[in-house]
């Protein structure tokens, strides 16, 4: 008796597990909980293993999406992918790593994101005339989410490649490196790079509540532009070592 149970039992595992594993994502998609935002189009697969012919995200689109689960995180409570993204997005972003939800909610890690430096500045709509080149290459080592913002974050966001013309003159900073991390739930990064150019060294705060703080200074190279040195007297005189000091703050 105990033998067709444990038979009966381990077929029905079997059965279980085949069913599961070859649900269409797409129907498993139109069943699950909905995410204010975010849209899956031209799904094909399963849950383990699948594709979306394109993401949008608040109405944006952002490309091509692949997964692949990872099953042996399974077996450590954790929902886990290995996922590629962007291929055909009109922001021309793109990334692969892994991403997932466990315990302590929403997770990424190894996870590299690429987009032209272009794109950020169109989509920042800055007030004042600049023309950038060069890449946005984000690197995010660790980070779990938690409201607004972050958990843990282990990340460093490089322009690289770059520069930023005016009306006034363009400076090439050479590569820029921005150390990016969670404290008490805000947002910190610390910002450094030098060139012929220009030298620098910023750090920038975000708080849970939504203010920011941003200070730090530059220093004037050897090729600084001299339509920009022209105005750099209504910044005040530079200190000692020749540098220009600015403090920001406010609320996004």
């Amino acid at each position: 008796m105990k033998f067709k149970l444990a038979v009966g039992a381990s077929f029905g595992a079997v059965f279980i597990a085949s069913l599961v594993a070859h649900v269409p994502a797409s129907w498993l998609w139109q069943h699950a909980p909905k995410i204010n935002g975010l849209a899956l189009e031209g799904i094909t697969g399963t849950p383990w293993q699948g594709s979306a012919g394109n993401v949008r995200w608040q109405n944006q689109p952002f490309g091509h999406l692949q997964w692949n689960m990872r099953i042996g995180r399974l077996l450590q409570g954790e929902l886990a992918f290995d996922v590629r993204f962007g291929k055909g997005s009109e922001f021309q972003l793109q990334g692969q790593g892994a991403v997932g939800y466990n315990s302590d909610g929403p997770f990424a890690e190894k996870l590299l994101l690429s987009m032209p430096a272009v794109q950020a500045i169109a989509q920042a709509q800055l007030p004042v005339p600049l023309t950038v080149t060069g890449n946005l290459e984000l690197t995010v080592r660790n980070y779990h989410y938690a409201a607004p913002y972050c958990k843990t974050l282990d990340a460093t966001l490089a322009w690289v490649q770059g520069s930023a013309a005016t009306p006034m003159g363009t400076i090439n900073p050479g590569p820029v490196f921005a150390d990016l991390s969670c404290a008490k739930g805000a947002v910190v990064a610390k910002i450094n790079q030098t060139s012929a150019d220009v030298s620098s060294d910023w750090q920038a705060n975000l708080a849970t509540n939504r203010h920011y703080k941003f200070h730090g200074w530059f220093k004037p190279g050897a090729q600084f532009p001299a339509g920009l040195a022209k105005q750099l007297k209504w910044l005040g005189d530079p200190n000692t070592k020749g540098q220009y000091k600015l403090n920001y703050s406010g609320r996004l």
